[in-house]
């Protein structure tokens, strides 16, 4: 599939609030990962920072999906697949 910058506006919606929320989560992971570089904190520090990490990476990976869903495909975005009960059969 050859990229085209219409398939991003399912994704980039700024007035969207879950578009913020992914940013916001995905900010904070960085933010936890750098610390976990930069400090290297020992024993349970290291371990609740990392398991923080990982959970808001998967938060916001699971709000990304749920934004792609509930975004549907502009008309004439022929590359872009909607869901299954809205194609042609």
């Amino acid at each position: 599939m050859a990229f085209r910058p219409s398939s991003l506006r399912r994704l980039w919606q700024p007035r969207h609030p879950l578009f913020w929320l992914i940013v916001g989560l995905q900010l904070l992971s960085s933010g936890m990962t750098a610390a976990l570089h930069v400090l290297q904190p020992q024993g349970p520090l290291r371990a609740a920072l990392t398991i923080l990490a990982l959970i808001n990476t998967l938060a916001g990976w699971w709000l990304l999906a749920r934004l792609w869903r509930e975004t549907a495909p502009t008309t004439g975005d022929t590359h872009v697949q909607g869901p299954a009960d809205h194609q042609d059969l």
